[in-house]
């Protein structure tokens, strides 16, 4: 291979944090004109060996070299005008600002003003195929249009290497198909791309090459015709593994919850029941309303409770025109009058769920879809993330009992093998899994009746994705209820009893995950069927 056709070659790159060897003797060369695949567990090493790359960190040892330049030290902005974007997962994107102004950000003197900076703008985007007005505010735009502005920010800095660090955690199935295209398109133009991402098949589809990364420790670059999926899965763990997924648990029994004539302005008249001991998959396109439902039952959106009064006025409209059957979906009317409501039973007693602390003491926990946002105080400690449902038990008087605080952290890190270097280290510093790993002994510490899990596993190394699916299998066989959202449709079969689609915010079927085929289930999840 001759050098000219290596456009990054890094070597014997080391880097150490506190208490911490985050690399040990990286080496990697990237060719021109590919899609690069960076591969690895969380905590592998993936996010530091790119953030030295470009400019975020500095090296303690190592050579870079990048394009023919040795890069001894750089920044963000120095690394950006070499040609070098990196796009990270959380978008850095203004959002009170015209998508033209994101795209120039501090370059409209370069740009001789706001109207050339939309010109050239509208020309960039063209180039790619996006037709995203330039003068419409960020803010407003889906997360797939986001990415493509970010896209758009580094090639208006005629970047030769663009780095993407999980593009695909937050989009629909048709928004990624669109993402290949422009990255296929890219690498037509000569443009060179690192990948990184968890989600195997979205590598094999569009990487020419893969390099595992495992503790720090780059572990092999190959070509990705040269590997199967086991092989690049024992590679980023350092076993072997039979399965992807744990064995199905088969231990439902009675009926737990029951959930009846949940109405808003997105979900219309829902209605199923849930069982003791049983997973149950919740499948759906993205803003389907699944989302909607799990928060509605938790309490974190308010609904109005409705009433046995409420309930006579649907007797005479129109019939819930999906077909369930009676023994698994509680079958109501359609309200005429009410715009939103619930009936909710637990054990077959009534509850109201109107706010969290209800939905926990009612024993339902959530973990949520956006973790960093809505599950966890980033800049608290692991400790305080993890007590934080169980302050009842370890407070009185407005005191806090700090032994037992201590004592119920470190017995859900130790159950959970969550990395950290201490329970009083600050949550916004570890791994996704490992944040996710805290909400999970979170709840694990009070035992809800029902856990509902909304994206578990999203941006989850392999490994500790089936740590996940192990907690999930203890749990209901351990008499839990589980109601599991993913938009992994083989995560949702293999793992769920039963499986409910949701299309346009009604539950459109109800399959059987080990009779039913995906494609089935996909047909009724995008309103193209009903399961008779």
């Amino acid at each position: 291979m001759e050098n000219s056709d290596i456009i990054l070659s890094m070597t014997d790159v080391n880097k150490s944090f506190p208490g911490v060897k985050a690399l040990t003797d990286a080496s990697i060369e990237v060719r021109k004109g590919t899609v690069h695949a960076v591969v690895g567990e969380n905590g592998a090493g993936k996010s530091t060996l790119m953030k030295i790359l470009s400019g975020v960190h500095t090296k303690d040892s190592g050579t870079i070299i990048f394009d023919g330049e040795t890069i001894e030290h750089t920044t963000p902005i120095q690394s950006i005008r070499r040609g070098l974007s990196i796009i990270y997962q959380e978008f850095n994107l203004v959002n009170t600002l015209t998508v033209g102004e994101n795209i120039f950000l501090g370059r409209f003197r370069e740009m001789k003003g706001l109207r050339n900076s939309h010109k050239k703008a509208r020309e960039l985007l063209d180039s790619i195929g996006s037709t995203i007005n330039t003068h419409s505010l960020v803010g407003d735009l889906s997360a797939a249009e986001k990415q493509m502005i970010e896209i758009t920010k580094a090639l208006a800095f005629d970047s030769k290497l663009i780095i993407m660090d999980e593009p695909s955690s937050s989009l629909t199935a048709d928004e990624l198909k669109q993402l290949f295209v422009i990255i296929d398109d890219l690498r037509k133009k000569g443009v060179t791309m690192i990948y990184i991402s968890h989600k195997l098949d979205e590598i094999f589809q569009l990487c020419d090459t893969v390099t595992v990364m495992r503790d720090g420790i780059i572990v092999d670059t190959k070509p990705i015709d040269e590997l199967t999926r086991n092989d690049m899965i024992a590679m980023m763990i350092g076993r072997e593994i039979e399965n992807e997924w744990p064995e199905r648990p088969r231990c439902a029994g009675e009926v737990i919850l029951e959930v009846q004539n949940l109405r808003t302005k997105k979900l219309k008249n829902i209605s199923f029941t849930l069982k003791k001991g049983e997973i149950l998959g919740f499948v759906g396109l993205v803003g389907a309303g699944r989302t909607e439902i799990v928060k509605a039952i938790y309490g974190a959106d308010r609904v109005k409770n409705l009433k046995e009064k409420d309930l006579k006025q649907t007797e005479h409209g129109e019939s819930n025109k999906t077909k369930m059957p009676d023994n698994d979906i509680v079958n109501t009317k359609k309200a005429k009058k009410l715009k939103s409501g619930k009936r909710m039973l637990i054990n077959g007693k009534l509850v109201k769920t109107r706010n969290p602390r209800q939905g926990i003491h009612a024993g339902i926990g959530l973990l949520p879809e956006d973790r960093k946002l809505e599950g966890l105080v980033l800049q608290f400690s692991v400790k305080e993330n993890i007590v934080m449902s169980s302050l009842n038990k370890i407070s009185k008087f407005g005191f806090l009992d700090a032994s037992r605080e201590k004592d119920i952290a470190d017995k859900q890190i130790k159950a959970l093998s969550i990395k950290t270097p201490s329970p009083n280290t600050k949550t916004v510093t570890l791994s996704g899994g490992n944040q996710q790993k805290c909400i999970m002994g979170r709840w694990l510490e009070i035992n809800p009746d029902i856990l509902i899990l909304d994206e578990p596993t999203r941006g989850i190394d392999v490994g500790t994705k089936y740590e996940i699916y192990l907690l999930i299998k203890k749990i209901a066989e351990n008499g839990g209820s589980v109601i599991m959202i993913s938009s992994e449709l083989p995560e949702v079969l293999a793992m769920s009893n039963r499986v409910l689609t949701i299309c346009d915010g009604e539950i459109t079927g109800e399959f059987d995950p080990e009779v039913a085929s995906a494609h089935e289930i996909m047909d009724a999840a995008i309103g193209g069927g009903e399961n008779d």
